[in-house]
């Protein structure tokens, strides 16, 4: 089945879905008149038939035909790319436009997402064209090649090269009718089934209270969980039609890709962007976000723009690498309108050779003006409001302060048993418990699992000693950070890495064994301290 017949079957089961609700009501409607002409008269019966009736045809036409659905009204997100402040970003998608034919877009915008797309505020259902924009993500600017880019922004065009992308638009539109109704049914089921749940509730509670066995009746959904389910059954029909439409076109706008940009930048582009995907979301997980908690940011622009330093270490260089050649295989879904990515990149690699190679390397980010302010206003448009109230800090500086957070979190528990047995909260107060042979009584304090909470005697105290040493070994590391004589460094290769005063790792496994032996000797310890510069007087943290 060609792409143009899959998308008038999809309008055609689009029409349908209305069809069905309309024939329910009609339906209703004419069977309430046939009960009633068969009657010969009116009769008292006939009023709780046509109750049923409106029960049955209200939640249809409400959800279906009466509810207004929500308009994307308001600015688009992200920061708009003005053509006078990006000229070199709007010549290469004003080429890009030349060459397939196709309207260009309005306006560009930057978001921060692994994406690009070209919306279009069309009217009646997509048959009727408007304003075009094109978003552009960050990550894109930041982790593709300048002739992978353009590869990526001519598969957008080609989208609307193809003569059925106004059906392909009315897909889309149906898909949201089809699923604005589906779950707007289950909604009304979902409140019909919690409300009838109380009643149940308080039924049990008065026939508990006069000392009779409640019921076993269970709420339901009523009418509007069947209408529901008839309707999800029609909704599935419906997407598996849509979406395959949607695959259709997504193997054709590959093809427009490779035909502008090149075989080997639209496929180097396909390999590439699951894999910077990934890179993207452990970034914002293990680097921006790392100071949080402690209420830091990266400078303004690096939120986002720190993405370059991880992709540019040689180690992490590897892994997007491996990342983008071993692509997982994965079975077609029905109901997804992308085919698997590794398909898309074996039609596209089944190619002939064109010759042109990977196209333009040079950096994506280099066709974007200003790129740190771009990415900062991105930062002020996108971030939640709470981010406006977090410091920005250099890198170093947030790993450091972070992960002293992060340590002195870790380290609660411990703070608070040494305050419940009467000693400072510091490295030098355990010291003085254990010199005092309090060290059992402490690790009694701590969070433990069952089967040590459970042990007795010495089996008790094997359980306690690795406690002791790691507790006694974090108080160390804490004090030292607090102290400034130790910290943690910014690494973009791996986690972030403490570093210890010089020469105290040579000893500091063998001054923890010493306190934590069956013969506790802190001696060890307190002098690598003191030779380290810190004080037993130094303060609580």
């Amino acid at each position: 089945m060609s792409t143009s017949t899959r998308a008038v079957t999809a309008v055609a089961l689009l029409i349908g879905f209305y069809l069905l609700a309309l024939g329910i009501l009609v339906g209703l409607i004419a069977l309430d008149v046939a009960l009633y002409q068969a009657s010969g008269e009116f009769r008292p019966g006939l009023l709780k038939l046509w109750a049923l009736s409106a029960a049955v045809g209200y939640p249809v036409a409400r959800v279906v035909f009466l509810t207004r659905r929500r308009k994307d009204d308001g600015e688009l997100p992200g920061v708009l790319l003005a053509r006078e402040r990006q000229p070199e970003l709007w010549a290469l998608v004003d080429r890009i436009s030349e060459r397939t034919g196709v309207r260009g877009p309005a306006e560009i915008r930057l978001v921060p997402e692994v994406n690009a797309g070209v919306m279009e505020e069309t009217r009646l259902l997509g048959l009727i064209p408007g304003k075009r924009h094109l978003v552009i993500g960050a990550p894109l600017l930041i982790g593709l090649t300048e002739g992978e880019l353009e590869s990526v922004l001519a598969h957008e065009f080609g989208h609307y090269s193809n003569r059925d992308v106004k059906l392909a638009a009315v897909t889309v539109a149906g898909r949201r009718a089809v699923l604005h109704t589906v779950s707007g049914l289950h909604h009304r089921a979902d409140r019909h089934q919690a409300q009838e749940t109380a009643k149940l509730a308080a039924k049990a509670e008065k026939r508990l209270a006069k000392g009779r066995k409640p019921s076993d009746e269970k709420a339901g959904g009523g009418v509007d969980r069947a209408l529901a389910g008839l309707f999800t059954g029609y909704a599935k029909l419906y997407f598996r039609v849509s979406e395959a439409v949607g695959r259709r076109q997504e193997y054709a706008a590959d093809q427009v890709a490779a035909q502008l940009a090149g075989r080997d930048a639209t496929a180097a582009a396909l390999r590439r962007i699951p894999a910077l995907d990934a890179a993207q979301n452990f970034y914002l997980n293990r680097y921006a976000t790392i100071g949080w908690d402690a209420g830091l940011l990266p400078p303004p622009g690096q939120v986002y723009g720190g993405l370059h330093h991880l992709l540019s270490d040689p180690k992490r260089r590897a892994e997007l690498a491996e990342h983008a050649l071993d692509l997982p295989e994965q079975e077609p879904d029905p109901y997804d309108s992308h085919p698997p990515i590794h398909l898309r990149v074996a039609a596209i690699e089944a190619l002939p050779d064109d010759g042109r190679g990977p196209g333009a390397t040079g950096p994506a980010l280099a066709l974007l003006r200003e790129a740190e302010r771009a990415l900062a206003e991105l930062e002020v448009v996108s971030l939640i409001p709470e981010a406006s109230g977090k410091q920005r800090v250099d890198w170093p500086e947030l790993v450091r302060a972070s992960m002293l957070t992060r340590a002195r979190e870790a380290g609660a528990p411990a703070r608070q048993a040494l305050i419940g047995l009467g000693l400072p909260p510091t490295a030098h107060g355990l010291l003085d418990g254990i010199d005092a042979g309090r060290s059992w009584e402490f690790t009694d304090r701590l969070p433990k699992s069952e089967q040590a909470a459970a042990a007795t005697g010495r089996a008790a105290r094997e359980f306690a000693r690795p406690m002791l040493r790691e507790e006694l070994a974090h108080a160390t590391v804490v004090a030292l950070a607090e102290a400034g004589l130790a910290g943690w460094e910014l690494s973009w290769a791996g986690p972030a890495e403490l570093r210890l005063p010089d020469g105290f790792d040579d000893g500091f496994d063998a001054a923890l064994d010493a306190a934590c032996g069956d013969a506790p000797d802190t001696a060890p310890l307190r002098e690598l301290l003191a030779g380290a510069g810190l004080a037993a007087g130094a303060p609580a943290v």
